[in-house]
């Protein structure tokens, strides 16, 4: 018998509370663009009065990571990651995006590429 965590049997994971409590009873998000492959970052906020699963989920948010990527490292299914990282997101905990959507503003930066265009 192996000790690996299959996602089926909450009572597995330690989980005194089961998952769908925990979204109200979702079963999608609300934000119908989330997909597995969306990149979150966690925002700073007073996340005290949050569950420990979501608490888990903000832990994980400390650079950008996948939706996906979540689920794999806290090994919760992953229609219940998109809903609870979307109630994330509702409450202002969690950023969506991409960390190329980062914006470089260094004017120097910018001048020396456009010198150096311009020597072309």
């Amino acid at each position: 018998m192996t000790d690996d965590w299959d996602g089926d049997d909450e009572t597995a994971a330690g989980r005194f509370v089961p998952l769908y409590i925990l979204v109200n009873g979702r079963t999608t998000p609300r934000d119908s663009n989330l997909d597995l492959a969306t990149q979150v970052i966690a925002l700073p906020a007073d996340a005290s009065r949050l569950e420990p699963e979501y608490l888990q989920i903000l832990n994980r948010c400390g650079n950008w990571i996948s939706i996906a990527e979540i689920g794999a490292y806290l090994h919760i299914p992953l229609a219940i990651v998109k809903v609870m990282v979307d109630v994330l997101l509702e409450q202002g905990y969690l950023d969506s995006g991409s960390p190329a959507q980062q914006k470089v503003i260094d004017p120097g930066l910018l001048d020396a590429v456009l010198a150096g265009l311009e020597r072309l």
